[in-house]
C-alpha cells in the first residue's frame, strides 16, 4: 500500500474519531434558562417526575432529550369571539388572557407539543366557550357598565378548570374591545339621546327647585331680620320703660325715705329736748325738796314778774270722766326771770 494513502486514511479516521468525540461531548450537557424549566426524555420515556431547573446539567449523548418550557407570565390574545346576550343582541368580544405554566410537565406532555398541538390551541377554544356561557346571562345594555364583573365572571369560571386541564394558571382575563350590532348601537345611540335629555329636564327641574328654595330662603330671612328687629326694637322699648319705672320708684322711694327719716329726726329731736326739760325740771324739783316746793317758787317768781296781764286759760286733759281741766298759760315774760332765779336754788 502506498504509505501516502495509508497515511491519509489514518488522518482520517482520526478527524472522525475526534468529530464524533466533539459531538458526544457537546451533546452530553444541556442548559436551562432563567424563565424556563425542562424535561429530560430517555428513549421517549420521561427520566424524572420533577421539571429540570434553571442551570447547567448532563445527560446522555444521542439516548437522552431535552424539552424546554417558558414558567414566565405570558399574555396571549384571545380571538374575536361572537356572543349572545340574554336579551337575543349579538356582540363581538376582544380579549387578551394572562397566565403562567403552574404543571409544567403536563403542558409539556399532556397538553402541549407532545400531547399532539400547543397549549394556546387548547386553551383559547375553552376560554372562549366559557366566555359565551357568561355572556349569555347578561343584557347587552349592561356589558359596558359590568365590564369589570364579567371579566371577574370569566376568571372564575375558567381557573380552576384551566390548572385540572391544561397545567395552566391564568391570572387575568382583560376585555380589549366590545363591538355591539349596528342596529343595536342606533338604537343605544337614540337611548342615550333621550336618557340625556331627560336627565337634562331633571336638571333644569332641580335648578328651578334650587333657585325657588333659594328665593324662600332669601324671604325667609328676611322676615326673620325684619321680626328680629322688631323684636329688638320692642324689648328696647319695654327695657327702657322698665327702667324709667325703676328710676321713678327709686326716686319716691328715696323721697319717702327722706320725708320719713327727717319726721323720725324731728320726732327724735322733739323727744330728747322734752326729756332734757324734763330732766331739768326733775333736778330743780329735787333741789327745792319737793315738786310742791318747786311749783311754790315758780308762783312766787311769776307773782313777782307779773303785769297784770290775765293768764290764759286753756281746757287740758283730765282723769278719765272728769272732762276738760283748766290749765293756766303764763307769759313768756314772767318765766324768763323764774329761770334765772332758779340757779341760787340748784
Amino acid at each position: 500500500m502506498n504509505p501516502l494513502l495509508a497515511k491519509l486514511r489514518s488522518n482520517v479516521t482520526l478527524v472522525v474519531v475526534l468529530a464524533v468525540a466533539v459531538i458526544l461531548v457537546m451533546s452530553s450537557y444541556f442548559t436551562v434558562n432563567q424563565n424556563e424549566v425542562g424535561a429530560v426524555l430517555r428513549f421517549g420515556r420521561l427520566v424524572s417526575d420533577q421539571p429540570v431547573q434553571p442551570g447547567l446539567h448532563f445527560k446522555l449523548p444521542v439516548v437522552d432529550s431535552v424539552h424546554t418550557i417558558r414558567t414566565s407570565i405570558e399574555k396571549i390574545p384571545i380571538p374575536e369571539i361572537h356572543v349572545k346576550t340574554i336579551d337575543n343582541q349579538f356582540v363581538s368580544i376582544d380579549m387578551s388572557l394572562t397566565y403562567h405554566f403552574s404543571d409544567p410537565l403536563k403542558a409539556l406532555f399532556q397538553v402541549g407539543d407532545m400531547g399532539g398541538g400547543t397549549v394556546s390551541e387548547k386553551v383559547i377554544p375553552f376560554v372562549q366557550s366559557r366566555t359565551l356561557d357568561v355572556f349569555g346571562q347578561v343584557n347587552a345594555l349592561e356589558i359596558a357598565d359590568k365590564k369589570k364583573g364579567l371579566e371577574n365572571s370569566i376568571l372564575t369560571a375558567i381557573q380552576a378548570q384551566a390548572a385540572d386541564m391544561f397545567g395552566v394558571k391564568v391570572e387575568d382575563i382583560q376585555i380589549t374591545q366590545i363591538k355591539y350590532d349596528e342596529n343595536f348601537e342606533r338604537n343605544i345611540q337614540v337611548t342615550v339621546q333621550t336618557r340625556n335629555q331627560q336627565l337634562a329636564a331633571i336638571n333644569i327641574l332641580k335648578v328651578k327647585q334650587t333657585e325657588a328654595e333659594q328665593a324662600v330662603a332669601v324671604a325667609k330671612g328676611e322676615a326673620d331680620a325684619a321680626a328680629a328687629t322688631a323684636d329688638g326694637q320692642k324689648r328696647v322699648a319695654i327695657a327702657q320703660a322698665e327702667a324709667q319705672a325703676q328710676s321713678v320708684r327709686l326716686a319716691a322711694d328715696a323721697a319717702a325715705y327722706d320725708v320719713s327719716k327727717r319726721a323720725e329726726a324731728e320726732a327724735g329731736a322733739k323727744r330728747e329736748v322734752g326729756a332734757a326739760e324734763a330732766e331739768v325740771i326733775s333736778t330743780k324739783a329735787k333741789a327745792a325738796g319737793s315738786a310742791e316746793a318747786y311749783a311754790e317758787i315758780l308762783r312766787a317768781e311769776a307773782t313777782k314778774n307779773w303785769t297784770g296781764a290775765v293768764p290764759n286759760v286753756q281746757l287740758g286733759g283730765g282723769a278719765a270722766g272728769s272732762g276738760a281741766a283748766p290749765v293756766v298759760v303764763l307769759p313768756a315774760e314772767a318765766m324768763r326771770p323764774a329761770v334765772a332765779a332758779q340757779t341760787p336754788v340748784e
